[in-house]
């Protein structure tokens, strides 16, 4: 006959939870949201080519910035949406109603083939609404013996 023993009675349960693996997984996730975010701040919705510049700096967006995009074909861009130029100190005050932060700059994103007296245009609009601290995004010029292209 075989012994029939309560084998369970010496083995206790064991209720920790190990999370070393969810920590681990979390870390990874935080690293990988924090790299891709990099993308999205530093790269506009619209691509314009900005007018070369001996003195432009590296762009930094800042919490009160306001963007407002001109295209070559003259289209208008308030915080990557779309604005009909009748439209657009309306969107400059909703814009400048939803930055909190202080002091809140427009900066204007117009591209090389874009009108001058547009960006004198937006300048003076965003004036009228109580902006101004404005900026003009430029970039630097490509080093000479560079060919375009």
């Amino acid at each position: 006959m075989m012994a029939v023993g309560n084998q369970s009675s010496n083995q206790e349960i064991i209720a920790d939870i190990n999370i070393t693996p969810l920590t681990d997984v979390m870390l990874v996730l935080l690293i990988i949201f924090m790299v891709t975010a990099t993308f999205f701040v530093t790269e506009p919705a619209m691509k314009v080519e900005l007018p070369p510049a001996v003195t432009s700096q590296p762009e930094v967006r800042q919490q009160g910035e306001i963007t407002v995009i001109v295209n070559e074909k003259g289209q208008l861009f308030v915080n990557d949406q779309p604005t009909p130029p009748e439209n657009l100190t309306q969107a400059l005050m909703d814009a400048a109603r939803t930055v909190s932060a202080e002091p809140k700059v427009v900066v204007i994103r117009g591209d090389a083939a874009a009108a001058y007296g547009q960006i004198i245009w937006i300048m003076d609009s965003a004036r009228l609404v109580g902006l101004r601290n404005i900026s003009l995004a430029t970039k630097p010029p490509k080093p000479k013996g560079v060919n375009a292209g």
